[in-house]
């Protein structure tokens, strides 16, 4: 499978909530790097906890990969995805408003030319996702 191809899954299987196929589309060193929430470790640790963090808080959760750019090498991919969700409980430092956010991120993935991915670096607007959320103090 193509890099491109498993980023793909592993949005679909995001949008499933099924964090076992997430996990099924990282090497078995697989790392992410979550800029803004100073997030950096291990897929199956630092992954699992946020992802789960995330299905948990905001219940209906949802992606749509907005742009996908495959490197000419086979090994990198960038991609644009809009992630949404409805707030159903405390979490993050945010208290719950029951507020909805729709939020654009930035993923740059590298890995190997089989497909599997290696290191997953996500950027998006921290202080944009608290003020939807009604969150307006960094306390």
């Amino acid at each position: 499978m193509s890099l491109s191809k498993t980023v793909e899954t592993f949005f679909e299987a995001y949008r499933r909530k099924d964090i076992d196929a997430m996990l099924g589309c990282f090497s078995d060193h697989g790392m992410i790097n979550y800029i803004p929430a100073g997030l950096d470790g291990p897929a199956r640790d630092k992954g699992v906890a946020i992802w789960s963090g995330l299905m948990d808080v905001f219940p209906d959760l949802t992606n749509e990969i907005t742009a996908l750019y495959s490197g000419d090498d086979g090994r990198s991919v960038t991609t644009e995805v809009m992630i949404s969700g409805t707030q159903a409980k405390d979490g993050f430092g945010i208290p719950n408003k029951g507020k909805r956010y729709a939020l654009p991120h930035a993923f740059i993935i590298t890995g190997s030319t089989e497909g599997a991915i290696d290191r997953m670096t996500a950027y998006w607007d921290n202080a944009a996702w608290f003020t939807m959320l009604g969150r307006t103090t960094l306390t």
